[in-house]
Formats: C-alpha cells, sequence, structure tokens
C-alpha cells in the first residue's frame, strides 16, 4: 500500500494566528501558493489562511466580470484597503478548518479526495496534528505513474 508519506512534499511555508496578513501575503507570493497553513507555537495546525479570504476583505465587489473603467477603481481601492489590512492579525482573515490528512492515509484515499472535491492541494498532519507537509495533483500523478508502471512490470 502506497501511502502519503511516500509522495508529500516535506518543506512548507506556514503562519501563525498572531503573524500580520502582510507577512501572509509574502509568503504566499515566495513560495507561489494562494493558501498557507496556520499553525500554533508547537507547529500544530490550527487552521489554513486563503489568498481569496484577504481579497474578499479589500475588493469590495465580487470578482465577477468588470468593465475595464471600473477595473481601475477596484484595484485602487484595493491598495487602499490593504493599507488597514497588512497589519491585522491572520487570526482575524483564517479559516478554522483543520481539513488535512494523516500521513499514513492511503494515496488511494488521497486521490478520491483530490479528484471528487477538486482540491489542488492537501496538508499533511501526522497522528498528532502537527503540520508535516503537503501533498498537491502533481504528486498525486507521481502516484499514479507509478501504480501504472507497477501493473506494467507485473504483465
Amino acid at each position: 500500500m502506497s501511502i502519503v508519506r511516500d509522495y508529500m512534499i516535506r518543506t512548507m511555508n506556514s503562519v501563525t494566528p498572531d503573524d500580520s496578513i502582510r507577512k501572509a501575503i509574502i509568503l504566499m507570493y515566495r513560495s507561489e501558493h494562494s493558501v498557507l497553513p496556520v499553525v500554533d507555537n508547537q507547529n500544530k495546525m490550527v487552521g489554513t489562511i486563503y489568498s481569496n479570504n484577504i481579497l474578499k476583505n479589500i475588493i469590495p465587489e465580487s470578482f465577477g466580470f468588470l468593465d475595464s473603467s471600473r477595473l481601475f477603481y477596484e484595484v485602487n481601492e484595493a491598495v487602499e484597503n490593504l493599507k488597514y489590512v497588512k497589519d491585522e492579525k491572520v487570526e482575524k482573515y483564517m479559516s478554522r478548518n483543520r481539513d488535512a490528512v494523516k500521513e499514513n492515509s492511503d494515496m488511494k484515499k488521497i486521490a478520491d479526495i483530490m479528484l471528487n472535491n477538486k482540491e489542488s492541494m492537501l496538508f499533511v498532519v501526522n497522528d498528532e496534528n502537527y503540520l508535516r507537509g503537503f501533498i498537491e495533483r502533481s504528486n498525486l500523478l507521481h502516484y499514479l505513474l507509478d501504480e501504472a508502471e507497477n501493473k506494467d512490470d507485473e504483465k
């Protein structure tokens, strides 16, 4: 049985509830992820912070289609609003859901979660809920490739 631990990525950025939104934005940019895990001071996962949670609070209208004259106004307003939000704590904007998978979970279960829930990334924790890493669709593809090649070897 293939397990998550065999395919997950072990290095990642995280923030704490007391970190600033500014720090979260910078880490999202540097890590090229639009979501970060939120951990306590012992590295236990307590939630997630999504870029959309921040954007919803600085852009007053939904993202829908904006005409070009309105787009310029929206961007300027977002910049102004971010001036006030950037120093606030992650805790105010984070989701407290701790949707993470266990590092010893079967990869078949992860494939089901990712494909049926349209998840592109899942955080990985151990049995004590300490953050261990993440798994994304490229890792899922690697697992599927291994499975396909193992089937070929059996023939």
